[in-house]
């Protein structure tokens, strides 16, 4: 099936879908024809990438339209009368949409809502505005884009609140907000307030301020066509007044009954637009009719089949003139592919511009840190840097060599000895023409391909390039700033430079284990993203490095606010600088397990077992860390007071067995929290074993 027959297919698909909707809620090339191809590819290059975006938003409307209806189903089929019911049975609406404000549906009058609205002031004995500062606070209130706000006069203030029904009203005491005064209109501010006790008009200030707004219902007669005595209209078409009204101003009503809300927002929100969405989907199916789709991937050989092969390959000047012809399409293609990808492309040169520097060894970095932060910009510099004036200067490069054949004929036609310069000429080795056309569409289709890749991972991309830069210079800061931090700190103290020297050393070599974790998951994410079993706004790539460089983050405050506490308490104690061993690893074990905590969701949101183990294998090593180096601290220093056994169990405790719980996040979580409780009692029992020596 072809890729116009598949849209198609897809458009009727959607058309199915949303009448299944309606009946829910209503009740019921010639392919040896080059130069026809050529002319083909120089249209479609003006809709060059609509197929791609086509697919993508017919599946977002597809999986949409096909959520709604199952869950329509669930309901009944009659769900506009359901509406109307509920409107029926309701007075006062909050909305979703405009948290500022309540409808009443007797009138269409809004509301302030009193949750939100500085109805009185605070910090003062009576609470009360006077009357010039309640108009000014009303006159310049602006809220959920409504900003005609006024004090309602008696009468509107009494049918708010007469049949006690007003959310903010409470009980019988006819008390709102627990207050019994409130401003309105009356008389032209002859009288002033509302006092609720025995609802009386008076000329009395202060008093609190509940505004009032008739931007709904300015120059209709709303209240006349709902009232219960119109005799115009029935029930149900009363009714369809309020839903109307709703519908009209883009409102989404909160009902009292849970299910109905949602069936509105299904009903007046989604499907709407939905449709909206499928008009522009047939609007660029109509631009593609008749007209083959190329993609980025585009097939060398349709363009390659006007070009007789055999007799090129046997006469150099068919060949250089071949050549020549072939690059100039190339390049036309290109060019027109470029304008159609302009906006991408120009952000992709954006990035490539970043990358194309050349890294120069920075003499506060060590030789593997250089290495490091190199390979990482070589890196995203072969995976994302576009290259296009690359491309285009080695496919000049081929056409100056036929040019060059093409010169040098002219030269032998000039002399006296072209049959014999002709000859030397034609024995010249060089590659087929085939050849020649094969390789210079490759160079092509790879940065088409660049460019393919790059607009449907953008997002991913540039945060992916952000966070290497962040990655980058905060490294950088490490080795200087940071550095400077924790020698001057030191040095207020009288703490010896080899001592802190070697805590740097410590420090500096976690920190670099941790930076080795960058590139992996970029390279993952730059493979796709992680398919999640629940959808979140940020992906799980980023997710996973947000989560490194918050550990990152934990270890540089560690080194730099308590490392020197742990050495102040220890330095004068019997064994006193194993015990602040034990005690910085136990310390730093403990951020350890904040980083295991924190990715536990992470790994069990992941909808395939191979990537939950991936994610785990990617940060085994730092989870490790602190394990290897008691282990290694104790060999080193020869601590014939720890007991054999203790050792042998602490490690042990590199034999984790997180892969036999991925099942089951309780289980996963146990197993966490028995290591945590081992390492720290085991931790405990070697430093009650130096005590003892």
């Amino acid at each position: 099936m072809s890729e116009l027959e598949n849209l198609k297919a897809r458009q009727q698909e959607l058309l199915d879908k949303i009448q299944e909707i309606e009946e829910q809620y209503e009740g019921i090339e010639n392919e040896h024809n080059a130069q026809k191809v050529q002319e083909l590819n120089k249209v479609q290059a003006q809709l060059i990438g609509n197929q791609n975006n086509l697919k993508q938003q017919l599946q977002s409307v597809q999986e949409k339209l096909k959520t709604i209806s199952d869950e329509l189903n669930k309901l009944s089929s009659t769900a506009t009368d359901r509406i109307l019911e509920a409107i029926k049975n309701q007075r006062w609406y909050f909305f979703k949409n405009k948290p500022h404000i309540l409808m009443d549906k007797t009138t269409g009058i809004l509301w302030a809502n009193l949750d939100y609205f500085p109805y009185k002031k605070e910090r003062e004995s009576n609470y009360g505005y006077d009357i010039n500062e309640a108009k000014t606070l009303v006159n310049n209130y602006s809220v959920d884009d409504i900003d005609d706000w006024q004090i309602p006069n008696f009468k509107v203030f009494k049918q708010m609140i007469y049949d006690k029904t007003f959310p903010f009203q409470q009980g019988d005491y006819w008390l709102i907000k627990e207050t019994n005064c409130w401003y309105c209109n009356e008389n032209n501010w002859s009288k002033k307030r509302v006092v609720l006790d025995n609802l009386s008009c008076q000329d009395w200030t202060p008093a609190c301020t509940l505004p009032c707004s008739y931007h709904l219902i300015q120059d209709s007669e709303y209240e006349k066509n709902v009232s219960e005595n119109n005799p115009l209209y029935t029930e149900k078409e009363r009714l369809q007044f309020t839903l109307d009204l709703f519908r009209e101003n883009d409102l989404w009503p909160i009902f009292d009954d849970a299910e109905i809300t949602d069936l509105y927002k299904k009903i007046y929100f989604e499907k709407p637009r939905l449709l909206q969405a499928l008009s522009e989907v047939e609007t660029q199916l109509a631009q593609c009719e008749e007209v083959k789709t190329i993609t980025a991937n585009f097939d060398y050989t349709t363009l390659l089949n006007k070009y007789d092969i055999a007799s090129i390959d046997k006469s150099i000047i068919k060949y250089y003139e071949a050549i020549q012809k072939w690059i100039d399409e190339l390049m036309e293609y290109l060019a027109d592919f470029e304008q159609q990808k302009e906006s991408v492309i120009q952000d992709c040169n954006q990035i490539g511009l970043q990358l194309s520097t050349t890294y120069k060894d920075d003499s506060n970095l060590t030789e593997a840190e250089n290495e490091l932060l190199k390979n990482r910009q070589y890196y995203f510099k072969d995976k994302l840097a576009l290259g296009m004036d690359k491309v285009k200067t080695n496919l000049l490069k081929v056409k100056q060599q036929a040019d060059d054949i093409e010169y040098t004929i002219n030269e032998i036609d000039d002399g006296d000895n072209a049959i014999y310069e002709l000859a030397q000429l034609e024995k010249k080795e060089r590659a087929s023409f085939a050849l020649i056309a094969e390789n210079t569409a490759k160079i092509v289709n790879k940065a088409l391909q660049k460019i393919d890749f790059f607009e449907h991972n953008r997002d991913f991309i540039i945060k992916a390039v952000e966070v290497w830069y962040k990655w980058n210079e905060d490294y950088k800061v490490f080795k200087t700033k940071q550095y400077e931090e924790l020698k001057h700190s030191c040095e207020e103290d009288d703490i010896e430079a080899e001592v802190w020297q070697k805590w740097y050393e410590d420090w500096q070599k976690l920190r670099f284990t941790i930076e080795e974790k960058l590139q992996p998951m970029i390279a993952k994410g730059l493979k796709g993203d992680i398919e999640a079993k629940e959808e979140q706004e940020t992906p799980i790539i980023m997710q996973t490095i947000y989560v490194l460089n918050d550990y990152k983050i934990a270890v540089d405050n560690f080194y730099l606010e308590e490392r020197k506490n742990i050495y102040q308490q220890y330095v004068f104690q019997n064994c006193g600088d194993l015990q602040e061993k034990f005690e910085v690893e136990k310390e730093l074990y403990a951020r350890t397990v904040n980083l295991q905590k924190a990715l536990q969701n992470i790994i069990f949101n992941c909808k395939k077992e191979a990537d939950k183990i991936f994610i785990l294998r990617w940060i085994d090593n730092l989870i490790d860390i602190q394990i290897n180096e008691i282990i290694q601290f104790v060999a080193d220093n020869n601590l014939e007071q720890i007991s054999q056994e203790v050792l042998n169990e602490f490690a042990k405790l590199k034999q984790k067995n997180y892969y036999m719980y991925l099942a089951d996040i309780k289980a996963y979580s146990q197993e966490q929290a028995n290591r945590e409780k081992a390492y720290n009692s085991l931790i405990f029992k070697m430093r009650k074993g130096l005590m003892k020596k």
